[in-house]
């Protein structure tokens, strides 16, 4: 059957075919079913045009659900041509070298595609008069065509990745801009210094086009566009982009051609098959093709030595079907496209026994086995950075034994891991535990990394590959050798225990009942048994309240206490209420109703009542309560969000709130205060919560629980808050439950109705019964709260997220900069050959705020240098401490008082050794710097170091400003203070051009080689103590002997 109708003798049976090989020239023959040229005859054009529409440009972006190649469709490559590229029929050349493209496409790539005509060739040539121009081929051909017409021009393809410290709005914004002026034919393209600063930043660009433009795919896209209107006007950068073809047994009316089917792949059944099938295995075999990239070259572990042999041999197998299935393709396609064959043959081919390695279901699950082993590779690299050694109980085996039990391993474990010089920590677990219970998995790490020190050798031990199933993870810790079993008073599991932890510390077990309880592993684990994370003998439950300005933390906390005192509002109207947190509200009163300003508690210079829509509260403070002799609960009152002054000042809270709170060791709950009916949650929502899980880690998530106040208006429920609270939780992707579980809702107004009671104001019968129910039910509600965070595993502050890594960074700034100008003061020592004396740093804590902008100030003269050194200036009480400060509220806050020293001892080192610390240290602060931008915790205009060096600059200029003092010496150190902003700026570049990205331990192991100089960690010590008495003042304690509600009794005793 004929694939061409009758006849078409004016216009023939034209077929256009993206370029591949620019080689063709008019008159050259072409075999549409390979996509190849068979020859490169030539023959002159008989009329050449001008494109009407010469440009073109277009942007579009990448989609990962697509695969890589169908890309090309996009910028004019039909199906059939993208099947011979795939299956590598032809070798592609310009843009269609796009094939060769490795990196992942997602919703961050960009395309910019640009195409330029500059000429139209036609060869006027007609059916069976074809000889009279070209001459037909002599003998038997393959070619199915000649090319009658070619489009000529230049071509470009630009692939862009954005990277996640890219603002994706602006480039999109710039390179519409550049699509536009293309696509208008405005050339050279003009570009603003914004511009080109924004494409300089894309440093992660590939770029293909024709060979004698573009014969580096790194060329910058600035080159690019710069370049174009000399392409545009030079014919010598001119190459074909389309070819237009006639069948040759048009042309030559002679049955000798081959009569070409011009029916498209797609229609038909047979060969549609083959392209999905195709994509899907290419896909799958590119992602394991980077797995395997990613993989160790071996492992420690011989029995993961041995799953890497066999994955790389099945990988090997793949790839070896693939070549083979694509070989068997590559030569039968052909001859389907000409119906030499049955199309059912490729049927056979995709169906046959030798590539069921290729289905689908097969790759997935080799992939899953294969990024098994690769996050166990991963997995033994955290483990190591962090001083743990990895064991494979299976190793332990003998001969590998199948049968061998866990509780044989433990014994072998034991007795192998045991060290004569100090103890040995042993965590046992397994893959699947670890997939099951991650926070757990976390919890535990976090904890055992916290016990890291020279006295204690970590091992975590896998059961992943033993037959037995391990049930839960386990903690046992060793001894050294030699020490008796009665010395042995922490060799326990880890086991299930109330989510409160203490500090008492458990008996030891009978020798034999801890051997047999360190073998079988508890199901649920908790704490070590060694860690303590209290600083206090009792047991703390850390309450955080957050909530946005005027919410009633404050009179929640209030409230709370007379709860506790009393059992009902009448009790409470008779005796005395207790409060902790004075109190002014407006209050409207009679049948006329009258305005009556209500204030109850003595003055407080942390609460400010006199700025309306700013917080009450100014810095947090904690109220402990002691709930019986083991336990006590901390309530900590926090500034609100949402503050008038502006999202500035709310970021200044959310700061001091998470700077406070990192004095403690852990928190039970997070508790988010919010109004029933608000139209303030957008505002809230944003500015706390967003800020607030960039601090905890998704395990912290479940620690976080709901409190509606104000509720009696909307009857003890959430109101219209609750559903826009759960749609924005939804949208925002927060795990965070919002459950009946972990809701509460109070009415605190019957607080208020005692602080009115106290002032002589009368209140009607019905009010009277409102406020009693309010309490009866806010009562029920406390203790249902209270027995819920009890329920809650502790949330540590010592594990790591990016928004600590911010607090801890800016904790360090001073400590970090002042030793760099230690660094300094010693180095131009060494320049003045006073080689036998040093300048050394001492740091105190203090108790108190000091703002270098406000504290009296003096110069000291400290060996050949002068220093400034400060001094507290005491205010009288409630007199704000920045009253005089000139700085617009933004203080330089010490949290240490720092001294100099000039010492009779050499510091032993040279000026080239002094010259490369100093360089080290700013590099690390600006890598440090670097990744809080990155992460969106900084904005460009932030730097923690800076305001310091900027001080230290202002210092030393007001030294050099003293007269009759030799100043010399601070002169030096002062030109060094202004070299460092050239050399910042230096090393910001350098970490963008190379787009450093660091991880989260790796920035912890800059911290800690920070940490890990004396001169810093002095001061580290001196600024947490400074926190901890300054936490103290701001700390208020009530006894136990205050809680006498029998409801709330009852709840305390319960607590053991």
């Amino acid at each position: 059957m004929s694939c061409i109708g009758p006849f078409k003798f004016n216009d023939g049976y034209p077929t256009e075919r993206k370029v591949i090989d620019a080689s063709g020239r008019l008159g050259s023959l072409y075999n549409t079913a390979t996509d190849s040229l068979i020859d490169r005859h030539s023959a002159q054009p008989s009329e050449t045009k001008l494109p009407n529409k010469r440009s073109i440009c277009r942007v579009f972006s990448g989609d990962q659900s697509r695969e890589p190649t169908s890309f090309l469709s996009n910028i004019g490559f039909d199906d059939g041509v993208q099947r011979s590229i795939r299956l590598e029929m032809v070798v592609p050349s310009g843009i269609g070298r796009f094939i060769e493209y490795r990196q992942p496409i997602n919703s961050n790539t960009r395309f910019l595609y640009y195409c330029y005509k500059t000429r139209k060739e036609t060869l006027n040539i007609k059916a069976r008069k074809a000889d009279r121009i070209v001459a037909p081929p002599q003998g038997p051909t393959e070619a199915t065509h000649m090319i009658t017409k070619i489009k000529w021009g230049i071509e470009i393809l630009c692939v862009i990745q954005i990277s996640k410290n890219q603002s994706i709005e602006a480039i999109d914004q710039l390179l519409s801009r550049i699509s536009h002026q293309l696509q208008r034919n405005e050339v050279p393209v003009q570009l603003t210094n914004d511009d080109r600063r924004l494409i300089n930043q894309l440093n992660n660009m590939t770029i293909y086009g024709s060979e004698l433009c573009v014969d580096d795919p790194n060329t910058s896209l600035l080159t690019i566009l710069n370049r174009i209107q000399e392409w545009q006007t030079n014919v010598n950068f001119h190459q074909p982009i389309l070819y237009i073809m006639q069948p040759l047994r048009w042309l030559y009316n002679n049955i000798q051609f081959q009569e070409p089917c011009f029916k498209p792949d797609h229609a038909n059944v047979h060969l549609d098959r083959i392209e999905p099938m195709s994509k899907r295995i290419e896909n799958q075999l590119k992602h394991l093709h980077q797995l395997f990239i990613d993989l160790p070259t071996s492992y420690l572990s011989p029995v993961l030595n041995e799953q890497l042999k066999v994955v790389r041999q099945k990988y090997s197998v793949l790839l070896d079907a693939q070549e083979n299935l694509n070989e068997r393709l590559r030569k039968v396609i052909p001859d389907v496209r000409r119906n030499r064959r049955d199309p059912q043959e490729l049927d056979q081919i995709i169906s046959d026994e030798r590539y069921g390695c290729l289905h689908k279901n097969e790759i997935d699950t080799f992939q899953i086995t294969t990024e098994r082993l690769l996050a166990k590779s991963i997995l033994i690299d955290k483990l190591t950075k962090n001083h743990i050694e990895y064991l494979n109980a299976f190793d332990l085996c003998p001969n590998e034994s199948s049968s061998f039990k866990n509780e044989d391993i433990d014994i072998i474990i034991k007795r192998s891991c045991s060290n004569d010089k100090h103890s040995v920590i042993l965590w046992y677990s397994s893959d699947r535990l670890k997939r099951e219970q991650p926070d757990r998995w976390e919890q535990i790490y976090q904890q055992i990394t916290s016990q890291r020190h020279q006295a204690i050798k970590l091992i975590y031990v896998d059961f992943t590959n033993c037959q037995e199933r391990l049930d839960g993870f386990t903690v046992v810790q060793l001894p050294p050798k030699g020490r008796s079993e009665t010395q042995l008073d922490s060799l326990t599991d880890i086991r299930p225990q109330p989510s409160r932890t203490t500090s008492v510390p458990k008996q030891p077990l009978p020798s034999q009942e801890q051997e047999r309880r360190s073998i079988t592993p508890p199901p649920f684990p908790t704490t070590l048994p060694n860690i303590s994370y209290s600083t206090s003998p009792k047991t703390e439950l850390n309450v955080l309240l957050l909530g946005e300005t005027g919410v009633g933390k404050s009179t929640f906390i209030n409230a709370f206490i007379n709860y506790l005192k009393f059992d009902t509002l009448h009790q409470a109207e008779r005796g005395q209420p207790i409060v902790l947190i004075p109190v002014s509200f407006l209050l409207t009163v009679g049948d006329q109703f009258d305005e009556v300003v209500v204030d109850f508690g003595d003055i407080d210079p942390n609460e400010s009542y006199e700025r309306h829509g700013q917080s009450v509260t100014q810095q947090c403070k904690s109220y402990l309560f002691d709930l019986n002799d083991k336990y006590s609960l901390r309530l900590i009152d926090t500034p609100g969000i949402g503050d008038t002054r502006g999202i500035d000042q709310d970021t200044k809270n959310i700061d001091h709130i998470l700077t406070y709170i990192s004095n403690l060791s852990h928190v039970n709950a997070i508790c988010l205060l919010l109004k029933p009916n608000t139209s303030r949650l957008n505002i809230f929502f944003r500015s706390c919560i967003n800020q607030l899980l960039t601090y905890i880690s998704p395990v912290g998530y479940k620690n976080i629980i709901f409190c509606f106040t104000n509720s009696r208006a909307t009857f003890y429920a959430p109101g219209d808050t609750g559903p826009l609270l759960q749609k924005m939780l939804v949208d925002g992707n927060f795990n965070i439950p919002f459950q009946k579980t972990n809701t509460f809702c109070f009415d605190s107004e019957s607080f208020r109705y005692l602080a009115a009671r106290k002032r002589h104001i009368n209140f009607d019968h019905y009010q009277e019964k409102e406020y009693t129910d309010s309490w009866n039910t806010s009562v029920t509600e406390s203790i249902r709260l209270l027995n819920y965070i009890q329920t809650r595993q502790p949330y540590y502050l010592k594990w790591l997220s990016p928004r600590k890594a911010m607090i801890d960074i800016s904790m360090l700034a001073r400590p970090i900069i002042e030793t760099l100008r230690l660094i300094i003061y010693n180095w131009k020592l060494n320049e003045a050959k006073l080689f036998f004396n040093q300048i050394i740093l001492n740091s105190n804590p203090i108790d108190f705020e000091m703002c270098t902008c406000c504290v009296q100030s003096n110069a000291v003269e400290v060996g050949p240098f002068w220093i400034t050194e400060y001094q507290r200036v005491v205010l009288r009480n409630y007199v704000n401490q920045h009253h005089v400060c000139s700085s617009n509220g933004k203080h330089f806050l010490d949290e240490a008082m720092v001294q100099h020293e000039f010492i009779d001892e050499p510091a032993g080192l040279k000026n080239e050794r002094w010259q490369s610390s100093f360089n080290n240290f700013l590099l690390k602060c600006d890598r440090l710097i670097h990744y809080l931008r990155q992460q969106g915790l900084l904005t460009h205009d932030d730097d923690p170091f800076q305001c310091i060096i900027e001080r230290f600059l202002e210092e030393e200029l007001q030294i050099s400003q003293i007269q009759h003092i030799d100043s010399n010496m601070n002169r030096k150190v002062r030109e060094v203070l202004q070299s460092i902003k050239q050399k910042r700026q230096l090393n910001s570049q350098q970490l963008s051009e190379t787009n450093e990205k660091l991880s989260l331990n790796q920035v912890y192991q800059i911290i800690n080689e920070f940490t890990g100089i004396p001169t810093i960690q002095k001061q580290i010590d001196s600024i947490k103590t400074s926190r901890q008495l300054k936490m103290k003042i701001h700390e208020c304690k009530i006894q136990t002997n205050a809680i006498q509600n029998k409801a709330f009794s009852r709840l305390s005793n319960s607590l053991e």
